[in-house]
């Protein structure tokens, strides 16, 4: 009997030591690849900045997402969103002393001398001015100062048109699918997956994890172009932050592993880029096919939707062309040894 435990133990050492490392990445992946996404309709982004909060309204939003190069398991990637058409919202605090200084200016200069609010005509538009409050009003915008609770509250809204642009790098563990920003580890790789009917359990940031996956047989429809079923939608659990509550919904391509559509108001790569929050869900992509997904039972995109990419889908997931690797078949030559010694073992008794 201790001779079998012995060789059972043998066993396990060399699965463990010849079989090959398990990977998080597609077959496809290195320097250059590049996927592009596109987002249509009523979107929503919350920026950090030096001065406060800032959150654009836009009919157009894309991000791209590009393989700068690959050392040993680390992958450094680059992140650009871009926002198009976007109205802006910026909202500030200021200390008392600040908020008093800036509202005493607009009283000078409007002759204002207490008493009730004074409303006073200005080109396109008017101004309000009172005790404790400022505020103007105009074709182009708003903008606001309002003194409460021993602080400043300004805020400027701009309704002309105007771009935005954020980028950032991240580093990816390509053995466990961990994302760095600046060093640290922020959350899991969700962009793509090795095998994405297998991402349960996936930790995208702490506390939200993939719970399903469920296969669609049904054709993903894309900016990019249609993708035969299998698919694989996944969803996160429910997550409540002051700002927003919600689950990241994400659509896999069963064939090369590379999300498809991706509605994620929580992401690690939105630290990246100084996002603090972001409603991107596609809205035109489903209206303006509507015909086409009812009569061909596709299934409509959502969220930010691929546009671009120069991942070849037609390459399968095959072996090298020098075949099985040594370390396979040495795995196997190995496993194949000690099975004939036990049989030959337990015979010879």
């Amino acid at each position: 009997m201790e001779r079998v435990s012995k060789l059972f133990v043998l066993l396990f050492f060399v699965l463990l030591v010849l079989s090959p490392p398990v990977s998080a990445t597609p077959y496809w992946f290195k320097e250059g690849i590049y996927a592009k996404y596109v987002a249509r309709g009523w979107l929503s982004i919350d920026l950090n900045t030096s001065t406060g909060n800032v959150t654009y309204y836009c009919p157009r939003v894309e991000f791209t997402w590009r393989v700068l190069n690959v050392s040993g398991d680390i992958g450094r990637v680059s992140l650009l969103l871009l926002g198009f058409n976007c109205t802006r919202e910026a909202y500030s605090t200021l200390s008392l002393e600040e908020a008093t200084t800036l509202l005493r200016k607009y009283q000078e200069r409007y002759n204002f001398t207490g008493g009730g609010c004074l409303e006073v005509p200005v080109a396109g538009g008017n101004v309000t001015v009172c005790e404790e409050s400022y505020s103007e009003q105009t074709a182009q915008g708003s903008f606001g100062l309002m003194i409460t609770d021993g602080k400043g509250r300004l805020f400027n809204k701009s309704y002309v048109p105007e771009n935005f642009s954020r980028a950032g790098v991240v580093e990816i563990d390509l053995t466990t699918g961990e994302i760095h920003v600046n060093g640290t580890p922020v959350g899991g790789n969700f962009l793509w997956a090795e095998n994405p009917a297998n991402v349960t359990g996936l930790e995208i940031l702490p506390g939200l994890k993939i719970e399903t996956v469920k296969m669609i047989n049904s054709t993903a429809m894309t900016y990019y172009g249609d993708f035969n079923a299998p698919v694989y939608m996944t969803h996160t659990n429910m997550l409540n932050l002051k700002w927003v509550v919600g689950k990241d919904v994400i659509l896999y391509d069963g064939s090369s592993g590379l999300a498809i559509a991706l509605y994620t108001p929580f992401s690690p790569l939105w630290k990246a880029l100084g996002v603090s929050s972001a409603m991107i869900q596609d809205t035109e992509f489903a209206r303006e096919h509507a015909k086409e997904i009812k009569e061909g039972n596709k299934m409509p995109p959502f969220g930010l939707v691929l546009a671009e990419t120069n991942i070849d889908f037609t390459k399968p997931a095959e072996l090298p062309d020098e075949g099985p690797s040594k370390t396979a078949i040495a795995a196997a030559v190995g496993v194949a040894a000690i099975l004939v010694a036990l049989v030959l073992w337990r015979w010879g008794r």
